[in-house]
């Protein structure tokens, strides 16, 4: 298989990863009782968290961050795969979730972070990461969603005007 083919390959993968990791995210909080009511009926926060804050952060930390240490550390990689660019850049990542969420949450997101870095790094651009970094808050949103209203027992809700169905 050409090295091509193998990394898009590796991409469908770590799309296909992100409702795994989210599911994961779930079983960790499931004790948590989110609630995330407000951001079904805000359509505007939710374009912001799926798809705005992921151009930004990407743009942000793998295209200014993770470039700066990479031309820094003339591109040295750890594990063959992974750059200490990238790992210190979601070290970063890391913390700036800090501000915004609980410690064990913000660590959680090292992993994708990683993921991000890696495909910007092999295709050598950020739309990929920024595609990525979508999807995975898309399927993040979509599944905390889907399991807080099955725990409050709520059969439906409508988005455009804004009130629940039980």
């Amino acid at each position: 298989m050409s090295k091509r083919k193998n990394l898009h390959l590796q991409y469908a993968v770590s799309l296909l990863f992100a409702p795994v990791f989210c599911f994961l995210y779930i079983k960790i909080f499931q004790e948590q009782n989110n609630d995330i009511f407000w951001l079904f009926s805000d359509i505007r926060s939710l374009f912001f968290l799926i798809f705005l804050y992921p151009i930004v952060e990407e743009l942000i930390f793998r295209g200014l961050i993770q470039e700066y240490i990479e031309r820094k550390t003339h591109k040295i990689t750890v594990f063959k795969a992974l750059s200490w660019a990238n790992i210190f850049t979601s070290l970063l990542f890391v913390l700036m979730h800090l501000a915004y969420h609980s410690p064990i949450w913000a660590m959680l997101v090292f992993f994708p972070s990683l993921v991000f870095g890696y495909f910007k790094e092999r295709y050598e651009h950020i739309i990929p990461s920024i595609v990525l970094h979508s999807f995975y808050n898309l399927w993040h949103f979509s599944i905390i969603g889907i399991w807080v209203l099955k725990q409050k027992n709520i059969r439906s809700f409508n988005v455009w005007f804004g009130y629940w169905k039980t």
